[in-house]
């Protein structure tokens, strides 16, 4: 009987850590992280959109997708060598994931390609970050 009790505390203990690392995650994405939807190119039509929340750094943005409990990011976007090459406004059934005042930005990458999808100050502070970066030229032998 006493073996019972102590695995059943255990595992209730276990599912108290798991709920407070997943509360401490969110709400975190939630105080300090741009919100942003995602997918990675190539896609099949108009699937793929993730949904998730970006944070700025000053080498790289880091991205965290909402509905998973890794604490570190998702995916890494570096600032060099990130070119915003098209932008575009949602269409089709990205409607039904994607609010219709949203911007979508198709930016190449050294690790791909990616299509994002900003509100509008999401894509001003995104495009501000980009364009602050330091130039290579700029930069000391």
């Amino acid at each position: 009987m006493g073996g019972v009790v102590f695995v059943a505390v255990v595992a209730v203990l276990l599912l108290l850590v798991i709920g407070a690392v997943v509360v401490l995650r969110l709400y975190s994405l939630r105080v300090a992280g741009v919100p942003i939807i995602l997918r990675y190119l190539p896609a099949q039509g108009e699937q793929g959109w993730r949904h998730g929340t970006l944070r700025y750094d000053d080498h790289e943005l880091k991205y965290y997708r909402l509905s998973s409990v890794r604490l570190g990011p998702s995916w890494t976007l570096p600032r060099s060598g990130t070119e915003i090459v098209g932008r575009r406004a949602p269409h089709g059934t990205e409607l039904d994931v994607i609010d219709p005042d949203m911007v979508i930005v198709h930016a190449v990458t050294p690790g791909g390609e990616t299509e994002l999808a900003f509100a509008r100050d999401g894509l001003t502070a995104f495009q501000s970050w980009l364009e602050s970066r330091p130039s290579p030229r700029r930069q000391l032998p």
